[in-house]
């Protein structure tokens, strides 16, 4: 049987939670998960990938539910280099799974989707002039927002709520912040929040609620159809 999709993650993000949209159109024996950083102990990942003085940082969730702060430069090579091999493995798709905005990453005979290139033009085009309101995980990920949102014709408001060490309450409570401030679309921009956050979010707000994940994974999909 032909492989179909990889799917690249750089920590531990909940693949379990897109398969069955995935699986509506291939089998599971032709989906391959590979993650770079997922099975090492912080201490492994620390030494491999720490940034040194003057490198750029990004952020990723270990098996230990820890986020740790690591070199982007390292991890864009270390993900070049599986990439490299994946596209020689006749995958029709292969899927980054990560909310990092990476520049030069590139394939030859696969197709390579980057959420970052995809999520943000194609929201824009559903909230089409709507308020956005956009919960994110944790505060260090605000600084590479305005960049992310700029097609957006009114900027997006913003909060917090941590899908791995914060509760249901943390999130409603957010969501109930941003409708005060104007908001009539939330979206849930982080792969670690589930479909279980999605529908909690949408039945207390009562407003649309955008999963980014499902979004990717349903796109994703129908290339594999």
């Amino acid at each position: 049987m032909k492989p179909a999709l990889a799917i690249l993650t750089i920590g531990v993000v909940p693949v379990s939670e897109i398969l069955p949209l995935l699986t509506e159109h291939i089998s599971a024996d032709q989906i391959k998960h590979v993650t770079l950083l997922g099975n090492m102990t912080r201490e492994e990942v620390l030494a491999e990938y720490g940034a040194v003085p003057g490198e750029q940082e990004l952020h990723a969730l270990l098996a230990d539910r820890t986020i740790i702060n690591i070199s982007r430069q390292k991890i864009e090579q270390a993900l070049q280099g599986i990439l490299t091999i994946l596209d020689k493995q006749d995958y029709d798709v292969i899927l980054l799974m990560s909310s990092q905005r990476f520049t030069g990453l590139t394939v030859h005979n696969s197709m390579l989707l980057e959420p970052e290139r995809i999520i943000p033009p194609l929201i824009a085009s559903i909230v089409d002039g709507h308020q956005l309101g956009i919960i994110l995980p944790i505060p260090e990920l605000l600084s590479d927002q305005h960049k992310k949102w700029q097609l957006l014709e009114k900027p997006p408001l913003f909060e917090l709520a941590n899908p791995v060490h914060g509760t249901d309450d943390d999130l409603i409570f957010a969501g109930h912040k941003l409708i005060a401030g104007g908001v009539d679309v939330v979206v849930l921009d982080c792969l670690g929040y589930h479909q279980k956050h999605r529908d909690l979010l949408q039945k207390a707000l009562d407003i649309p609620v955008i999963l980014s994940n499902v979004l990717l994974a349903r796109l994703t999909s129908e290339l594999l159809a």
